[in-house]
């Protein structure tokens, strides 16, 4: 009978079975059980054996046989026998069985003895608890090994899309990659990466898994914190849905709808506090996510977020390489060594364009010295200036101490120094011009009073031959000074222009036997005109004397002889072309130049050659006003020089006219002859804030027989006017007077009365507003100052004469009236 055994119940121990239960001992221990209490066992198997040997007993004890003692024993062993086979070997091979099963791997096993009472059936209820216990703990690995399969797996697909977005750059392959591996590895059949619209809006679907054809990269989402997509990407948070139809959080979305989602997990995709999009599985079963699965998803959506950031960062840095790379100013980085680790391609090209094959041979001598006080200072190094075959380059050095370079910019600035040189040069230019005007019109004033003075004694026939002498001396002087304010005018831009259109070609052909003439043997005169040529708008009289003045300096410059060429063409200036000098202009111009080989000028002299009395010829043999009249001139036609010239090679004078659309052709117009001189009976108002120059004007009109009326300003002017309207025939008007109105708004005041009253007016120089067509306007005649008695006479005769007649000007000191 089995009344103790032993288990081997795991290493180094041994379960044993006793009477009282089971007991656990290490290996080694003496496995004594005490005695217990009477068992139902031990009980069972004596009333067995009583049982059976009772009737024995009895027959033995009444019939005193002797055979009886062999019965009962015989008796007592089947009793036995029974008793064992029914209380003990028949639970002890069910143990056995269900031990048997276990040890074979049906855990799920049990002895069907729990309702047994004794020690069997203690034994098999603490079997069923062990087998159910052992049970439990393998399906509980068997779940663990599940679950960390599980999230080896997802952090495997983490890994993975981590790597691929490291050394990928393509953000579409990294969003369809991670879609398929969510879906695969959440076992869904729809996976979705959506993203935010720059509206903020709707979100597109731009990557995902299972959902119809055609709608990655066309459909799109409401991004609204009421759908369970916009809430995620604006709330941040994780959203879980178990039973789409059931969730009541959120607007059913017609995306999820349309495709028959149950449940489903949406996370937000954001990185460096800028949103990119939602990222989302979902399936058409109920399901329960669990807190792993949020927890991967939460991983991918950084990893995508990752890649956005990569991708957005890249592109930063190839639109700020680019910015560098396609930078019009050359740029280079240059290490602590000098070693330049960066150039440009407008790095390459200034150095191929000052001849040298590499960069570096554009860097200055000192740029080591330069790039260690940099990086040691961490100040800029700036403006450093370099002279390089013939350039000025500009540098800025800027450390950039973590990296341990210097970032190098260099700029051409050559010609930005030329044309700061020419503004300065046109700067001065102009101020000069302004005080000349100045002068020119205060001396006008003195000539007018001298040369009318003089000219009125001349007049009279009837002086002594000594005082005629004189008087004649004095009007020449005067008409020679009044020849040099002529040319400071024209200079200062303030002399009144009569244009018209006019063909160069015959300008420069009708003066080349004077200019023969005037050049002399020694120097050859070359002038080939094109076939054809526009015209331009020009005082002829200007340009002959523009022509004059550059060919009289040419034959200066030529002493031995040479050859002097002109040249006309039609030129069209470009905008690169014109960004070479501040004074040109875009457009068709015409160029009249002036070639000469003779000595040639210094950078120093082409500095100054149109200041006005600035010369290079000995004293005596000069005015210093001839160049200054050209600039003068061609200043006032709207064009402008351009002068090249090389001691010993000669110069050449480029003047630009803009060019008329009128075609080349016609008849050059002559000027009139001028009539005889004549007086009149009429009434002239003689205008004038000088009174000797008043005077002056009275004398000389009241000796021509004219009324004369007079006024010191504008406003007297008026005064005389009012009362005396009708009987005026003209107004003789200076045009700069005080009180605050000028000849040309007294000439408007009086015609808004009288719209035929005829005007002269008189001045040392014009205003800026004094043109033909203000001349023309007003029905008036301009008289240069200084004017004599002739030109006083003439002019006042002609105006009085035209009926309605284009504006005429009179030049002061020739005795001619030019009527266009």
């Amino acid at each position: 009978m089995l009344e103790h055994g032993a288990l081997v119940g795991g290493e180094g121990a041994e379960i044993l079975f006793t009477g009282g239960g089971l007991r656990r001992y290490a290996r080694g221990e003496i496995k004594q059980m005490p005695m217990t209490s009477f068992s139902s066992l031990r009980a069972r198997l004596v009333g067995t054996v009583f049982l059976a040997i009772t009737p024995a007993w009895v027959l033995m004890y009444y019939t005193e046989l002797p055979w009886t003692g062999f019965v009962v024993g015989l008796l007592a062993l089947g009793a036995a026998w029974f008793g064992g086979e029914r209380f003990i070997l028949r639970q002890v091979r069910i143990l056995c069985n269900a031990a048997g099963q276990l040890a074979a791997g049906n855990l799920s096993v049990r002895t069907g003895l729990a309702r047994e009472t004794g020690e069997l059936g203690e034994l098999a209820r603490t079997f069923d608890s062990m087998a159910e216990a052992l049970e439990q703990r393998v399906k509980e690995r068997e779940q663990t090994a599940r679950i960390l399969l599980a999230r080896s797996f997802q952090q495997t697909v983490v890994s993975a899309l981590g790597q691929f977005a490291l050394v990928s750059k393509d953000l579409q392959a990294l969003l369809n990659q991670a879609a398929m591996l969510v879906a695969q590895t959440l076992e869904v059949e729809y996976c979705h990466v959506l993203e935010l619209q720059p509206d903020g809006r709707g979100l597109l679907l731009r990557s995902g898994v299972g959902w119809k054809t055609g709608l990655a990269g066309t459909v799109c989402a409401h991004a609204s914190q009421e759908g369970e997509f916009g809430f995620s990407l604006l709330a941040g948070e994780p959203v879980v849905v178990e039973d789409l139809a059931a969730d009541t959080r959120f607007d059913r979305s017609e995306l999820l709808s349309e495709h028959g989602v149950v449940s489903g997990i949406m996370v937000a995709i954001s990185g460096q506090g800028k949103a990119f999009g939602v990222l989302g599985a979902h399936t058409t079963h109920r399901r329960k996510f669990n807190e792993d699965e949020v927890h991967f998803m939460l991983a991918v959506a950084t990893v995508l977020a990752m890649g956005v950031a990569r991708s957005r960062a890249e592109a930063e840095m190839e639109k700020l390489a680019a910015f560098a790379q396609l930078n019009p100013n050359p740029a280079m980085e240059i290490a602590r060594d000098g070693t330049i680790t960066y150039f440009n391609d407008a790095a390459v090209r200034l150095a191929r364009s000052v001849g040298q094959e590499s960069v570096r041979g554009l860097l200055p001598p000192q740029v080591l010295e330069i790039v260690r006080e940099c990086l040691e200072t961490g100040k800029p190094v700036m403006p450093l200036e370099t002279q390089f075959a013939g350039r000025t380059l500009s540098w800025s050095f800027h450390p950039v101490r973590q990296s341990d370079v210097v970032h190098a910019y260099v700029e051409d600035i050559t010609e930005r120094l030329n044309l700061a040189a020419q503004l300065r040069q046109s700067q001065k230019m102009e101020s000069v011009g302004q005080l000349a005007a100045g002068v020119a019109h205060d001396f006008n004033n003195m000539l007018t009073i001298i040369q009318g003075h003089a000219g009125m004694l001349l007049a009279k026939g009837m002086l002594p031959a000594e005082l005629a002498d004189s008087t004649q001396a004095i009007y020449f002087a005067a008409e020679r000074a009044a020849g040099l304010t002529r040319q400071l005018l024209m200079f200062s831009r303030k002399n009144v222009m009569q244009p018209k259109l006019l063909d160069l070609r015959e300008v420069v052909t009708n003066m080349n036997k004077m200019l023969e003439r005037l050049l002399g043997e020694t120097i050859v005169l070359r002038f080939s005109p094109p076939p054809s040529l526009p015209l331009v708008y020009a005082d002829a009289g200007m340009i002959e004397q523009v022509i004059m003045n550059l060919s009289v300096n040419a034959r200066d410059a030529m002493p031995r002889g040479g050859h002097l060429t002109i040249t006309t063409e039609a030129v069209k200036i470009t905008a690169g072309r014109a960004a070479v000098h501040p004074e040109s202009r875009e457009g068709d111009f015409v160029c009249l130049s002036v070639t000469d080989d003779g000595c040639g000028m210094d950078q120093a002299t082409m500095d100054r050659i149109f200041e006005p009395f600035f010369t290079t010829k000995e004293v005596g043999k000069g005015t210093g006003l001839g160049l200054a009249t050209v600039y003068g001139i061609v200043k006032q036609h709207e064009g402008w020089i351009e002068v090249a010239s090389e001691v010993g090679h000669g110069t050449t004078f480029s003047l630009y006219f803009p060019a008329s659309e009128a075609v080349a052709g016609g008849e050059v117009q002559q000027a009139a002859p001028t009539a005889p001189v004549r007086g009149g009976k009429e009434t002239i108002l003689v205008v004038e804030d000088e009174a000797v120059l008043r005077q002056m004007a009275r004398t000389i009109l009241e000796d021509c027989g004219y009324r004369v009326m007079e006024a010191a300003s504008g406003i007297e002017a008026l005064k005389v006017w009012e009362r005396y309207r009708e009987a005026i025939d003209l107004v003789l008007t200076d045009m700069v007077m005080p009180e605050g109105m000028s000849g040309m708004d007294l000439a408007h005041r009086l015609h808004a009365s009288k719209p035929m009253v005829r005007i002269v007016f008189a001045s040392g120089y014009s205003m800026d507003e004094i043109d033909s067509s203000s001349l023309r306007k007003a029905h008036a005649v301009f008289l240069q100052k200084p004017y004599t008695h002739v030109t006083l006479a003439q002019a006042v005769r002609d105006c009085l004469d035209r009926q309605s007649a284009p504006a005429a000007r009179a030049e002061g000191g020739d005795g001619n009236t030019t009527n266009e």
